[in-house]
């Protein structure tokens, strides 16, 4: 979401004067004895993603606050909402635990946000049971002093205004608009991932839906370029940094040739129809090397059910027999138009339709949809397949995106 996504109305209640925002979790909130732990690692992880806004998370047990620039607020909520494990942001305006004073902020409140008539009510949540007055009794003497003070019509049901406060033991908040969160997990909390990045719609919607369940996620891709520097000024830089820069982190990106997998299949007799699936057990068993090599417990792909030859289930058995390590497919089972939505949301579409020369694209054209596993298996027995895989990692080259500079970690 960006400043531009902001309604209207939410941008006039912007404008007023807040003391901070605060930050609510969903999931995170029930991981019983690991909470504390998930709920560290999302702070961390906010203090990360809001840096250049030189805020200080703080942890109030049920969420999380911080005091943003004044002058930045919009931008702020929008930084926020986009971290892993976040349910949703929104500005507060601290308030002393009396009557008057929120009926005060209630009146101010309403008069800068309306602009003729518009209707409202008055929520009020007590974390704090012992304050001697009932939620309803506040809601009650607060509306009643909004009614006096400007003649605005009650509507309980749908309010064009709602003016909402949260009691605690020590003040109250006069809360703002809530920008809603991507939710998940924070970034880190269930293990390391590598995951294959193609350049097309998919590979990038599938790596984010994992970041969002937790996986910390480096990058490996394979270029068809004479020199891994050619792929620097690419859109695969560019969709690596969309993906990781709002979470503000860093992130690896492996850099393979295709041309040790191409060279040897213009001097071994394979069958075309196979070449596809050959080529993807290759990758795999590149990326099962970096794995084991860096500590990664599984491999992500955009692999998509039956949407097209190599999806086939008999070929993603048959990519899944070339390695040991599992290989999550978070879009199995979505279609097309759901993961062209997410990638337009997520902000990843716009530059995966930028052409690229994929690697997958210049292999066979017409690849085998329910390939064997014991033709495969035979195939591969005259590729010298370990060999491809040694030289193909020689040329290996490791960038660091997200980081100020290009380099190793």
């Amino acid at each position: 979401m960006s400043l531009l996504d902001f309604s209207e109305s939410t941008l006039g209640w912007l404008k007023l004067p807040w003391d901070a925002v605060v930050v609510h979790y969903g999931e995170v909130g029930l991981k019983g004895g690991n909470r504390r732990w998930f709920v560290r690692t999302l702070r961390r992880n906010l203090q990360c993603a809001l840096a250049s806004y030189e805020a200080t998370v703080q942890d109030h047990f049920d969420r999380l606050l911080f005091v943003p620039p004044p002058d930045r607020l919009g931008e702020v909520l929008t930084a926020a909402a986009q971290v892993f494990g976040v349910a949703y942001a929104m500005p507060i305006r601290f308030l002393p635990r009396e009557v008057e004073a929120l009926s005060d902020a209630a009146v101010q409140t309403y008069c800068a946000i309306a602009t003729g008539g518009e209707s409202f009510a008055v929520r009020v949540r007590r974390a704090d049971k012992t304050f001697p007055l009932t939620s309803r009794d506040l809601e009650r003497l607060i509306g009643q002093r909004v009614v006096d003070s400007t003649g605005a019509p009650v509507n309980l049901n749908s309010p064009d205004i709602l003016l909402a406060f949260r009691l605690y033991d020590d003040r109250v908040y006069l809360i703002g608009p809530k920008v809603a969160g991507v939710g998940g997990l924070p970034l880190g909390v269930t293990g390391k991932v590598l995951a294959l990045l193609s350049g097309g719609i998919d590979s990038p919607v599938a790596a984010w839906l994992a970041m969002r369940r937790g996986c910390w996620t480096d990058f490996l891709h394979f270029h068809a370029f004479l020199s891994a520097d050619e792929v620097y000024e690419s859109k695969i830089v560019k969709l690596v940094e969309a993906l990781v820069k709002p979470q503000g982190v860093k992130a690896r990106l492996f850099l393979v040739p295709y041309h040790p997998f191409q060279l040897t299949l213009l001097t071994t007799k394979v069958p075309p129809s196979l070449e596809l699936v050959l080529f993807r057990r290759f990758m795999v068993k590149v990326a099962e090397r970096l794995a084991n090599e860096h500590g990664y417990q599984g491999l992500v792909t955009g692999d998509n059910l039956g949407q097209v030859a190599s999806q086939t289930l008999a070929n993603l058995t048959a990519l899944d027999d070339a390695i040991k390590l599992p290989i999550l497919r978070p879009l199995l089972c979505y279609d097309k138009q759901e993961i062209v939505a997410l990638a337009q949301r997520i902000g990843t579409y716009d530059l995966s339709i930028q052409p690229y020369k994929d690697c997958c694209s210049i292999i066979a054209r017409h690849p085998e949809t329910r390939a064997q596993r014991s033709a495969v298996q035979a195939a591969e027995v005259s590729l010298p397949m370990e060999r491809i895989v040694e030289e193909a990692l020689s040329e290996l080259t490791v960038w660091v995106i997200g980081a100020p500079t290009v380099g190793g970690r």
